[in-house]
């Protein structure tokens, strides 16, 4: 970790713009990285806005350590604290934390399912499809809303019953989604 340290302090004196703002980051990460136990357990016992500031500042970070920290963080009571854990898992290239934001579809807040939605866009996979296809059915305009966009998106011919009633049922945006997703969806 020294060793790191000591490089990216030298390369902070580099003539180069671009290799001085890199090492900037990069010691900001590697402080961040460094402190992570430390945030991890903010997670578990500070006020809320602490709390999601601490998601968001793992979420800079990579590594399966950050990926457990937010998991851990979506089950938290806090709607908000949930929320930004799930936003923050969506921009985790990792496909084993997929099946944390789905689970995050049965949460009992609307806003958590409409992030949940949000965050699932990021991996276009039609393994989520049913889950997606079940919140169809949701009370919430807003999570409905969402989920003919997902769906639409992933383009599978199985969403087609459903595109087709939301184009002629749904609000405006379901509609709007609907329409498009008949266009690009599989044949």
């Amino acid at each position: 970790m020294e060793k790191r340290r000591e490089i990216l302090l030298s390369a902070l004196q580099d003539k180069d713009d671009e290799i001085k703002k890199a090492a900037a980051e990069a010691i900001e990460n590697l402080a961040a990285r460094g402190r992570l136990l430390d945030l991890t357990q903010k997670i578990a016992s500070a006020p809320m806005i602490e709390k999601v500031r601490a998601i968001y500042v793992i979420g800079a970070l990579k590594g399966p350590s950050v990926a457990e920290a937010l998991i851990k963080a979506a089950k938290d009571p806090s709607e908000d604290v949930r929320a930004a854990a799930i936003r923050v898992l969506g921009g985790v290239p990792d496909a084993n934390v997929l099946p944390h934001i789905v689970e995050a579809l049965k949460d009992a807040s609307a806003v958590v399912q409409r992030v949940a939605l949000e965050a699932m866009a990021n991996f276009r996979d039609a393994r989520i499809l049913p889950a997606v296809m079940q919140v169809l059915k949701n009370q919430d305009s807003g999570v409905v809303e969402r989920a003919v966009e997902l769906a639409g998106r992933i383009g599978d011919k199985r969403t087609e019953e459903a595109m087709l009633y939301f184009a002629v049922k749904g609000n405006h945006k379901m509609r709007l989604a609907a329409i498009k997703a008949l266009g690009e969806m599989d044949v």
